[in-house]
């Protein structure tokens, strides 16, 4: 990853965090606006997204499974 694409990364979590604090929806919306254009510019760059994996709820075992 190289250093533009790591600022874009830090600065994108710092707007998360802004928005998590941020006391008003229209601040909250703005700060979630930010990290969104913030990453977009990273990932434009190269950076890898992060893969994930889905479970189905029907794949999960139930309480009565283990008993």
């Amino acid at each position: 990853m190289d250093r533009d694409s790591e600022y874009y990364l830090h600065r994108a979590e710092a707007e998360l965090s802004l928005a998590q604090a941020a006391p008003h929806p229209a601040a909250v919306r703005a700060h979630y606006h930010l990290a969104g254009h913030y990453l977009d510019r990273a990932y434009a760059l190269g950076v890898r997204k992060p893969s994930a994996r889905l479970i189905r709820i029907d794949d999960l075992p139930t309480s009565t499974e283990n008993a």
